[in-house]
């Protein structure tokens, strides 16, 4: 396997092989993909390199810019981006690999906020969120009948919302059980400072993808989703989440519906 990082020539390999079959992009989101020790890990990154390993494709993982990343993987063959929502304007865009792992997307609210009722979306008007700029849930809240500047504000990166939302200057955050550990360490908030208040239900948040050029080997395609299967097949999956996931034992939240999807480690593959 060959990494990249970045658009600043960070260069990190752990072999010394000709040219990647298979170059595969995604931007920093923990814990699916992200940077440690100059190498990009996480739960997707670790799925499609064991799946990769198993297919016996070289392939090279690259760390760029959300919009830089999707630009690369347009533009060339056997390329590919994730962890990528599957969404009806990009299904005929790329040949899609998966599903690889996400979860359940939900609205938090810190537990101190006594002052914050949500049952319903029309509900989330009273109150305002941070996205990131340009991301998948701008279009979803949108949907939903929130506008930017009244009911949500935008960020350039991602939990860039954290600090105002944990001064009480955002009312919600949006997050999920396994990014929310990520997520809280930005302000050392803890999972007992927190609680789930409705959960986000939307096409584009069903499952995280690998989005290949559409000139991509086709043998190449076959192979690695057949690693992938098997993959899930003998449980390997879990054993990568726990990796980088603890599940949070110190919530305030019962064991309801909504915590168990929002809270306590749920993935879905």
């Amino acid at each position: 396997m060959k990494y990249k990082l970045t658009a600043f020539a960070v260069f990190f390999s752990t072999c010394t092989c000709s040219a990647a079959e298979l170059e595969l992009f995604t931007e920093s989101f923990p814990p699916y993909n992200f940077v440690q020790e100059d190498k990009v890990v996480g739960i997707n990154t670790d799925v499609l390199s064991l799946a990769c390993k198993q297919a016996n494709i070289d392939c090279s993982f690259n760390l760029y810019p959300w919009k830089r990343a999707m630009d690369s993987v347009k533009r060339q063959p056997n390329s590919g981006l994730f962890s990528t929502a599957r969404i009806p304007e990009r299904e005929d865009s790329f040949i899609w690999l998966g599903p690889i792992v996400s979860s359940y997307s939900c609205f938090y609210k810190l537990t101190t906020r006594d002052d914050i009722v949500v049952d319903n979306y029309n509900a989330l008007k009273d109150y305002t969120v941070g996205i990131p700029r340009s991301d998948i849930y701008e279009n979803i809240l949108q949907r939903i009948g929130l506008s930017e500047g009244n009911n949500y504000l935008t960020f350039s990166k991602k939990h860039e919302d954290m600090a105002m939302f944990e001064q009480g200057k955002l009312d919600l955050i949006i997050g999920s059980s396994l990014t929310l550990s990520s997520q809280l360490t930005q302000v050392n908030l803890k999972p007992k400072d927190i609680e789930p208040v409705i959960e986000l239900k939307d096409i584009a948040l069903v499952a995280n993808y690998l989005a290949l050029n559409k000139n991509t080997n086709p043998e190449l395609v076959s192979k690695l989703q057949l690693a992938l299967d098997q993959i899930k097949a003998n449980g390997l999956i879990e054993s990568i989440i726990s990796k980088y996931v603890l599940i949070n034992k110190d919530s305030n939240t019962s064991s309801t519906a909504l915590s168990k999807r929002c809270v306590d480690g749920a993935a879905k593959y």
